[in-house]
């Protein structure tokens, strides 16, 4: 039986044309949705996928503040040092989870899951490519993190506050497929990235190309038919 899904949010998924999505999948049809679609809009839908929530906000803080579980910290004295207070674990949980409550990505997903029992998937925003971490801006934190060694710890940490931030509100976390990142989880391969490729102002994203959607839709099919098996 075919499923009819709602993507909301970033268009990546659409950078896979439709005639490559209906021979790889042909029981799923993609549509792009309206944020603010009222519920006879959404009633002919058999799941929602939101694309939106991405690394930055994590990324943000560690550059703020660390703790001791994270490699570049030997002790306190070297947090100090480099004017990275250290935190701890309870508190940085809960500062993270505060800042991706604020995201309009959970939001969303808060809104629709109050108005409909069908599966919801929240997609990871792809990471930046380290080619677009050498210009100015919050992509330089990314940068700074990685190369203190701490990529593995902070791109796990969103992982998994983002996972179980989605548990509790209902709704399924899909990360970044793991084949497309760095070995150290904090950028996109070169290899899954737009030649034509920008960073996004407002997501600190790259641009990706249609093997990456595919990667992402592939996430999807898998999920869903988890939540049905049938």
């Amino acid at each position: 039986m075919s499923k009819r899904l709602c993507v909301l949010g970033d268009d990546g998924l659409f950078v896979c044309d439709p005639a490559q999505r209906a021979a790889r999948w042909p029981d799923l049809w993609f549509e792009q949705g309206q944020v603010d679609m009222g519920a006879d809009l959404m009633a002919g839908y058999d799941g929602f996928v939101i694309s939106g929530l991405g690394i930055a906000p994590v990324v943000e803080i560690f550059g703020e503040l660390s703790c001791l579980d994270m490699p570049s910290v030997e002790d306190a004295m070297s947090a100090l040092d480099s004017e990275r207070p250290l935190a701890s674990t309870a508190m940085l949980r809960a500062y993270t989870r505060e800042r991706l409550e604020a995201t309009q990505a959970v939001a969303l997903a808060r809104s629709l899951r109050a108005k409909t029992e069908v599966p919801i998937f929240l997609v990871s925003l792809p990471r930046p490519s380290a080619e677009a971490c050498q210009t100015d801006g919050r992509e330089v934190k990314l940068s700074q993190l990685a190369a203190q060694g701490d990529g593995p710890f902070v791109s796990a940490w969103f992982d998994r506050i983002a996972g179980e931030l989605c548990a509790d509100i209902g709704v399924h976390f899909l990360p970044q497929p793991r084949v497309s990142l760095t070995a150290d989880g904090m950028f996109t391969k070169e290899d899954y990235v737009s030649t034509r490729s920008t960073t996004g102002a407002e997501y600190n994203t790259a641009r990706v190309n249609a093997e990456f959607a595919c990667l992402v839709i592939d996430q999807v099919a898998h999920a869903l038919k988890t939540c049905d098996p049938a």
